[in-house]
């Protein structure tokens, strides 16, 4: 009889220890440990590289290409977004985290990228531009082989050059500004790097400078990106497919890359 009243007590002790314990944690939370799918809160947090042309503001408004097309899906999908500027070098770990949900920023999508993350359909195409001074005889492609060409060290840059123009002479400086710099001394004839971002540096240059050359690398698609088995992400390729089909697209593209040629990929998908 005694055993049976222990048994009974200690049955007792244990569910109140579980009925303390469930009260104390906070269902729905969202650390990285508990968050994991996007807009688990009602909210879509999305991490934006703070900079022309993905994020800015003009006075209290908020601009660029990236924050409207993320803005379009998360209104398509009706969930109300939250951005979040931030350093590029920071995105991926605060996604990781689960501090944001969808990155936004220009992002490529590559091998190495796709088995760690998962990709929406691409929005948008990697464009390249050689930056030049604006008294160069360099005016197209044929013109690059044979020519000093600086980029940033570590960018995808070099292997693209390497590739496309295998007479060109690579000159390595370690940041945008120290790239431009070589081109004002004359230590490169031209800066090679990705377009949507040099029309901000060029105000910065040393000397007048301008984008000579522009084109897309279809190889290079651009795409939001979500933590592994986020089920926003087929909700994010189907708010995407239908702005290609009406027209929002064109019309975000149009307004911030007007001078940009149309890439194939898009054209294959019948925007015009």
């Amino acid at each position: 009889m005694k055993s049976l009243k222990f048994i009974l007590a200690g049955a007792v002790t244990l569910l109140v220890i579980l009925i303390v314990v469930s009260n104390t944690v906070e269902p729905g939370s969202p650390s990285s440990a508990k968050r994991s799918s996007a807009a688990d809160d009602g909210k879509l947090r999305v991490g934006v590289l703070n900079s022309t042309p993905v994020y800015y503001t003009e006075g209290s408004k908020a601009k660029g290409f990236d924050y409207e097309m993320a803005l379009e899906v998360a209104q398509t999908v009706d969930i109300k977004p939250e951005f979040v500027p931030m350093d590029f070098a920071d995105l991926f770990t605060a996604l990781d985290k689960g501090e944001i949900d969808m990155i936004a920023s220009q992002v490529s999508v590559t091998e190495e990228r796709e088995e760690a993350y998962d990709f929406s359909h691409p929005y948008f195409v990697t464009y390249l531009s050689f930056t030049t001074p604006k008294d160069s005889p360099i005016k197209k492609l044929k013109d690059i082989n044979g020519t000093r060409v600086a980029i940033v060290d570590g960018t995808a840059q070099e292997s693209i050059l390497k590739a496309q123009f295998p007479k060109a002479e690579i000159v390595k400086r370690k940041n945008e500004p120290a790239a431009l710099k070589a081109v004002a001394e004359g230590k490169a004839d031209s800066f090679f790097y990705d377009a949507p971002f040099t029309e901000g540096l060029i105000k910065h240059a040393p000397i007048p400078m301008e984008e000579r050359i522009v084109f897309p690398s279809d190889k290079a698609p651009i795409a939001f990106v979500f933590r592994k088995g986020d089920g926003l992400q087929d909700q994010a390729n189907s708010a995407l497919d239908d702005m290609i089909i009406n027209g929002t697209w064109l019309r975000i593209k149009t307004e911030y890359f007007r001078e940009y040629p149309l890439s194939e990929l898009f054209r294959e998908q019948g925007v015009e």
